[in-house]
């Protein structure tokens, strides 16, 4: 009798102490999660003492570490005890996708706001849709790829990368900034004072413990820190018609040159960057508002020109074709 209770309460206190098996599914919004408890059943102790004659089922083999002299040999399963299957899963076979590219979730949102905003308009002008973006709530999109450029110290980058960083901020910087101002019909009606003729020295950014305007992005960092500021004009974005192209894409060190590149093609064989009429050029008020970037006369600009001619603008160059005036159309590019 002594030996009877002893096992009775060895089993109670066994069964008592193991825990309940529980499946949790996934966290899909408001799908609730399903649980399901495993129930034991405690044998009295006649049942304990009984003859065991449940007969031994075969279990399929285990694959493990555990050498085969070492590998323990099948046990009966416990009287009542819930069976746990132990065979090895199936192999399967998994077909391994191309890496995507290293980019974080707010740029990855920021890029796919572009493409999906930027359409291509009249004579290669890229028109970005503002009044689409803010309804579909997009200026959160653009202010966290902002806001995460700004977390970052570019001065740690290769300089095509450091180039290419600053652009990025200073076109995500505009189209914010026309996002919180529209409807607007130009960028200029954004003012950064009682006496500006625009947003441009309003502080938009901190970088580095440095709070900076537009300006300071494009002419005291882009312009003066870095070689051939000409092609500089050819990737910001002030948002008006008159501009070179943003582009539905972001800048990036490995594609620069070749990128800005193409951005200087599109633009000078475009009207808005040089418009012919016969033997007179008119061109964008770029090259004389920062004649300097392109060599400072307009023969040098010319020379400019004629490395990104497309053969119709060739050709009045070759055919002695000079600037005679210059022009730039502030309406907001959309």
């Amino acid at each position: 009798m002594r030996n009877t209770n002893l096992i009775a309460a060895f089993l109670t206190s066994a069964a008592l102490s193991v825990p309940a098996l529980a499946w949790a599914g996934p966290d899909c919004g408001n799908e609730p999660v399903k649980t399901a408890e495993a129930v034991f059943v405690i044998p009295t102790p006649q049942q304990a003492l009984a003859p065991r004659v449940q007969p031994i089922e075969a279990t399929a083999p285990r694959f493990d570490t555990v050498a085969p002299s070492q590998a323990p040999l099948p046990t009966a399963p416990a009287v009542n005890a819930p069976v746990v299957n132990t065979a090895a899963p199936a192999p399967q076979i998994v077909k391994v996708a191309e890496a995507a590219p290293n980019v974080s979730p707010a740029t990855a949102a920021y890029s796919a706001v572009l493409q999906r905003r930027i359409k291509r308009g009249e004579a290669g002008l890229n028109l970005f849709d503002y009044a689409g973006a803010l309804a579909a709530g997009e200026a959160k999109v653009i202010k966290a790829y902002t806001d995460e450029l700004a977390s970052q110290n570019p001065d740690l980058l290769p300089e095509a990368d450091q180039i290419a960083y600053w652009a990025n901020l200073y076109n995500a910087l505009t189209v914010n900034l026309i996002l919180e101002n529209y409807p607007v019909k130009s960028i200029r009606k954004i003012k950064a004072g009682a006496f500006s003729i625009g947003p441009w020295k309003r502080d938009e950014v901190t970088v580095n413990g440095k709070v900076l305007s537009l300006n300071d992005i494009e002419h005291e960092i882009l312009r003066k820190r870095y070689p051939d500021p000409a092609m500089v004009h050819y990737m910001v974005n002030c948002a008006s018609i008159g501009c070179p192209n943003l582009l539905p894409k972001l800048w990036v060190g490995a594609t620069l040159d070749a990128d800005r590149e193409q951005a200087a093609r599109d633009f000078i064989n475009s009207p808005r960057g040089v418009e012919i009429k016969g033997n007179e050029l008119k061109v964008s008020s770029i090259y004389d508002w920062f004649k300097v970037d392109f060599g400072g006369s307009k023969s040098a600009t010319l020379d400019h020109f004629r490395k990104f001619a497309g053969p119709e603008l060739r050709s009045a160059l070759d055919a002695g074709a000079d600037i005679d005036g210059y022009g730039y159309n502030w309406d907001l590019n959309e």
